[in-house]
């Protein structure tokens, strides 16, 4: 898919370098605003697909962590308590402040449209977590036990989010491959 989007963005490029020089060889105010505009639509595409595939290759990763810590556990044993603490603290320090938190905390997605509102609310949500557990003192089987049900609720909760987000920028992304392509079929007038 890189391979693809990367042709498509050479072809882009040499329809534009055309269209310049044809406007050097024949003139006309009205061809050099149209390749300003057709240039800066590239250059916005090529932020919108970088900032597409990050989230793409970034959210099915978390959502495998994710997949780690076992949502569907009723009743807490002291060793699922132990596993559980475990797991969840290294997820959502991962999440926030070490492996992921590039792209979900310091990445704007503001040329991604409906992505800065849904990635806030998984910001949010992940802060939120992290302040709870922050409240459970490691280990304490009991505390553990008495916030599990909020817990499993809030990372569900994450699980949609990031599925969601996941959803909308793999339809970004599809749609400016669309886009590339149909740009690239245009006759150079």
């Amino acid at each position: 898919m890189i391979t693809e989007i990367g042709a498509l963005v050479t072809i882009m490029k040499t329809l534009l370098d055309a269209t310049k020089t044809g406007k050097e060889l024949f003139g006309g105010g009205e061809r050099k605003k149209a390749i300003q505009n057709a240039q800066e639509r590239l250059d916005g595409v090529a932020e919108q697909l970088f900032q597409s595939v990050t989230l793409s290759k970034m959210l099915p990763i978390w959502l495998k962590e994710h997949a780690e810590v076992d949502l569907y556990v009723d009743k807490l044993s002291n060793d699922d308590v132990k596993l559980l603490d475990n797991r969840l603290r290294n997820l959502i320090f991962d999440s926030i402040h070490d492996h992921f938190s590039g792209t979900i905390f310091r990445m704007s997605f503001a040329v991604l449209p409906g992505v800065e509102n849904g990635i806030k609310a998984f910001r949010d949500k992940l802060l939120a977590l992290e302040t709870q557990l922050n409240g459970i003192p490691a280990g304490n089987a009991k505390a553990w036990r008495l916030a599990w049900p909020i817990i499993k609720i809030r990372m569900q909760d994450l699980r949609i989010e990031a599925v969601k987000l996941d959803n909308l920028a793999d339809e970004i992304h599809s749609k400016l491959v669309t886009e590339l392509r149909e740009t690239a079929k245009l006759p150079i007038v």
